[in-house]
């Protein structure tokens, strides 16, 4: 059929074929009927009309007219095609076939050298949609330019229309017209991918308005709550504030980026009391660390488990970009892993106050709180009492910066860097790299995407850490807050994001004091993203807020080298990160028909009024009840089964109670056996908080010899069990 239809656009076949005889055109068009059904037919029906140069153009209106699905025909402009189809009337099932038929023909179009013969096929097709005066159709279009954008500004409505009154409805409306961009040609072209994920964002944000906020008792619980959700709103936030080419669109995107700051203003309002507080006191809130305590609670603890680290800094990184960032990481088969062995992750990491690179960074390199340069970071690196204590006597650590990163290099990495990192003597290995932090003074025009390659050198550190066996240390020293065009300034301060106090905070400021505030005994600092001082840059660091202060540290490792003392993890995401899942239908339980005979009648059954000739004996007479069985005996059967118990002993730490086992068994069993986390661990009565943790045992309790049993996907939000695979594996009924 694509064939034929490619052919009816051709200069020399339907030439050819009308300069035919009527008895050899009848004998084809006979024959491609018999062959291909009604579609032929009309496409050569195009050709007798003198409209075959516009076949393939009138193919793609058909998908406009005719739609798909559901969706009613343009009546109206169906008249209007008949004149290029000699006159007779397209039925809805042919026109829909010449829909999908064009989608194939453009395809193979696509595959050519010259992409100007599809467009001008589609820059045709839209000229008929407006020449058949269905204009207001042509979103269906599945294949131009014109169409997409179309899509997009419906899009933008449906945003529009969900900030300003949330509900599920309009949450659902989003969703699917964002998956209508998405399925488009256009959208599936690489060069688009960037927008089709930006309103994939949107489409998440939208959701995170109709979510509550984390509740938070303490310093510590608000920023876990930022690591695991909130930075994920910022990460979103980030991708819809690059705006967008379509003008609906971008003023869409506006609208809901005021929504969404509106609404984590309170929330930073929140966080920066909670750090005054956490500082006043002597920062002892045993939930979190600061930047002071990673060189010995993270990379001296992992060299301690007889591994070689390699730790790369990130200055500048948030954990919006590192969130970023690890999509790719991943995607390069590196693995999220941890110390603890309940697969928790690593507690949140807090900056220095301020949050400056002299002050932030050199204190993460020096293990104390101090302030310095990179001479003060190598020198304190080197002689950390931590560091020092497990490494090579003849090996202290070594520290790389800027240059000493890639002088005199033919690949990506100098020679002398490459050198310690592939050294089995050198247990530790430390790296600087400032992309992050440069990108915030300069190069405004520039929109990033977060990438290893973005990131010169860490492509090649991260293959030279993989030839070597290392574990990586990713980590930051601050985060950074993006520059607001409401933004206000105050040129004559300190620093970018905080000055001296002088006991006249205003809206948007706070009074931070206590032992972590390196330059002075108290400071005035921003909670605010609104404010900066000194001159305008792309972005800034130094404030209170969670972006500056919470810093992403992720401990990576290679499938293909050995660890040991490691616990492979994931850092979540969001409930709302997700559409809620669908699940599928529980498998409804069998009834049982038991005929029970009735006992001595009683006097209701003796005032019965039936006719004497139909009564009978009461005792004789069986009456009949449904029974279902008792779903739960097989959860009995799996924890009492010598199978279960020889695998649980198999666990040398910390295996799952029993009581917990039956508790999320059944809580997945009578959901259709799949729910989102946060549900299940609700139902199961499992702390949020833990419940990775808690997942990791199971799966390593139940999912024998590689077996699915048990899984949780954060990607699709869903936590799964498959109860016929476990009976099989566990030989239970």
């Amino acid at each position: 059929m694509v064939t034929l239809l490619l052919w009816a656009t051709t200069d020399v076949g339907p030439k050819r074929y009308m300069e035919s005889t009527e008895e050899l055109r009848s004998s084809l068009r006979t024959r491609l009927h018999s062959r291909l059904g009604d579609a032929a037919d009309s496409i050569l029906r195009m050709v007798d009309s003198g409209a075959g140069k516009d076949a393939l153009a009138l193919a793609v209106a058909c998908q406009v007219i005719f739609g798909t699905d559901d969706d009613a025909v343009h009546d109206a402009a169906a008249i209007r095609l008949e004149k290029y189809h000699s006159d007779k009337t397209l039925s809805k099932a042919v026109g829909r076939i010449l829909g999908e038929t064009a989608v194939d023909a453009i395809v193979d179009l696509d595959r050519r050298e010259d992409p100007r013969i599809a467009q001008s096929h589609l820059e045709r097709a839209d000229k008929l949609v407006d020449d058949l005066q269905c204009e207001e159709y042509s979103h269906r279009n599945q294949l131009s330019r014109a169409a997409y954008e179309e899509r997009l500004k419906q899009f933008a409505t449906c945003i529009q229309n969900a900030v300003a009154s949330p509900s599920d409805d309009s949450i659902e409306t989003c969703e699917k017209a964002q998956q209508y961009i998405a399925v488009h040609r256009i959208g599936k072209q690489r060069r688009n991918a960037d927008q089709v994920s930006r309103t994939e964002m949107a489409v998440r944000l939208i959701r995170w308005l109709n979510h509550p906020l984390p509740e938070t008792s303490s310093f510590g619980d608000q920023s876990t709550a930022y690591v695991k959700e909130l930075s994920f709103v910022d990460w979103a936030r980030e991708a819809i504030c690059r705006g967008d080419s379509i003008t609906e669109l971008s003023n869409a995107y506006v609208k809901l980026n005021e929504c969404v700051s509106q609404r984590q203003r309170d929330y930073a309002k929140a966080f920066a009391g909670g750090l005054a507080d956490w500082s006043d006191v002597g920062s002892t809130d045993i939930g979190v660390f600061g930047v002071e305590h990673v060189l010995e609670h993270f990379v001296a603890k992992v060299v301690a488990q007889k591994n070689r680290a390699l730790m790369i800094v990130l200055d500048g990184m948030s954990w919006a970009v590192c969130h970023e960032l690890l999509e790719d990481i991943r995607e390069d088969h590196w693995f999220e892993s941890t110390l603890s062995d309940d697969a928790r992750i690593p507690q949140p990491v807090i900056a220095t106050v301020p949050s400056e690179t002299r002050f932030s960074r050199t204190t993460l390199m020096s293990g104390e709180l101090t302030e310095g340069s990179a001479s003060t970071e190598s020198r304190n690196f080197k002689q950390n009492d931590a560091l020092l204590n497990v490494s090579n006597k003849t090996k202290p650590p070594v520290l790389f910066h800027k240059k000493e990163l890639t002088d005199g290099a033919r690949g990506p990495v100098s020679e002398e860097l490459s050198k310690a990192i592939l050294d089995e003597k050198q247990a530790i290995v430390g790296v600087v790299i400032n992309a992050v932090d440069d990108r915030l003074a300069n190069a405004q025009q520039i929109v990033d995407r977060w990438t290893i390659n973005r990131i010169n050198p860490l492509g090649g550190l991260l293959r030279l850490a993989r030839d070597s066996g290392r574990v990586v240390v990713l980590a930051s020293d601050h985060g950074h807050v993006w520059h607001q065009t409401d933004a206000s300034h105050e040129p004559d301060t300190e620093g970018s994001r905080w000055r001296q106090d002088d006991g006249k905070p205003i809206d948007g400021e706070t009074i931070i004091a206590g032992q972590r505030v390196v330059p002075a005994d108290k400071i005035i600092v921003p909670w605010s993203e609104a404010i900066h001082y000194k001159r305008k840059q792309h972005g800034y660091h130094g404030g209170a807020t969670p972006q500056e202060m919470v810093c992403p540290l992720v401990i990576l490792t290679d499938k293909s080298s050995a660890y040991s003392g490691l616990t492979e993890c994931a850092y979540p995401k969001p409930e709302w990160w997700s559409p809620a899942p669908i699940a599928s239908p529980a498998e409804v339980a069998p009834v049982i028909r038991v005929t029970i005979p009735s006992g001595t009648p009683t006097l209701f059954d003796q005032l019965a009024s039936e006719p004497e000739d139909t009564k009978q004996n009461a005792s004789e007479v069986p009456s009949e009840i449904d029974v279902k069985p008792v779903s739960s005996g097989w959860i009995d059967s799996l924890l009492q089964s010598q199978a279960y118990k020889d695998q649980k002993a198999k666990i040398r730490r910390h295996p799952p109670a029993d009581e917990t086992v039956r508790a999320s068994l059944e809580a997945l069993a009578s959901n259709g056996e799949i729910m989102t986390p946060v549900a299940f661990a609700n139902a199961a009565n499992v702390p949020v908080a833990r419940l990775d943790g808690m997942i990791a045992k199971l799966q390593r309790l139940l999912n024998v010899d590689g077996f699915e049993i048990i899984t949780m996907d954060r990607n699709e939000n869903r936590v799964q069990l498959n109860v016929s695979k476990l009976q099989r594996q566990f030989d239970i009924e």
